[in-house]
């Protein structure tokens, strides 16, 4: 059985705690997104749950992104999140994690697990996947599962991941999605599975890129609200 390791419950909070958060702050992120990530009040605030607003001003959009990098980090466990994903076109809000000490090296080398993507431009799709050195989207073979969740953009979901020294489960509200297991590939070096080290927390709403792709300017601005976060180990 495992235990509660945190709870962030946004409801009741008014600030982000600082002993475990980072506010991510600045331009020229990856995948050629078209956001600037602030940490103005109006794309990071608490309204029944923590609101990350994408904003589009003067030729501008904006957004927010925050993380637990150094500050809270853990290996095997379970995740549980409780958000609302937005729905304008172009909108690309995730909750996903990184290597705290990068042990392989960078990215892909050393795994990102995606607990839960969605692209504007295909409303109530998710994306549960995992990349690896070996295994990504930009090879053929990669740890890739979508589906369609009726009202994501409406309703709140639990999106969640059972990760343990073999495998790493999804789940969206309860149900299980997908396993993926490691057992199940050919390449079970850390290539193919990094996921025997400590990993962070990030949440972000990111805006156009190559995953976001076309952006509609006038469905501005978006809200991607995140309600809970609990840990288990």
């Amino acid at each position: 059985m495992k235990k509660l390791m945190k709870h962030y419950d946004f409801t009741k909070m008014d600030h982000l705690p600082e002993s475990d958060f980072n506010i991510q702050v600045g331009e020229k992120w990856a995948n050629n997104e078209l956001q600037k990530y602030t940490d103005n009040p109006k794309n990071l605030f608490f309204q029944n749950g923590l609101v990350i607003r994408a904003t589009y001003e003067n030729g501008i959009y904006e957004s927010a992104r925050i993380n637990t990098r150094s500050k809270f980090f853990f290996q095997y466990g379970r995740v549980e999140i409780i958000a609302k994903v937005p729905s304008g076109k172009g909108t690309w809000p995730a909750l996903w994690m990184m290597s705290e000490e990068q042990r392989y090296g960078h990215w892909p080398k050393s795994g990102e697990i995606d607990i839960m993507e969605h692209v504007g431009k295909e409303v109530d799709r998710v994306f549960l996947c995992l990349h690896t050195e070996t295994y990504n989207h930009t090879n053929k073979e990669q740890y890739y599962f979508e589906t369609v969740i009726p009202n994501a953009t409406k309703e709140f979901h639990t999106y969640a991941i059972d990760w343990d020294e073999d495998s790493i489960t999804y789940y969206i509200d309860g149900t299980e999605m997908i396993r993926y297991d490691k057992n199940d590939k050919e390449d079970q070096t850390h290539k193919g599975w990094p996921f025997d080290q400590s990993f962070f927390l990030i949440m972000n709403l990111a805006i156009g890129g190559k995953f976001g792709g076309p952006v509609d300017p006038t469905v501005f601005p978006q809200d991607f609200i995140i309600k809970d976060v609990k840990v288990y180990q």
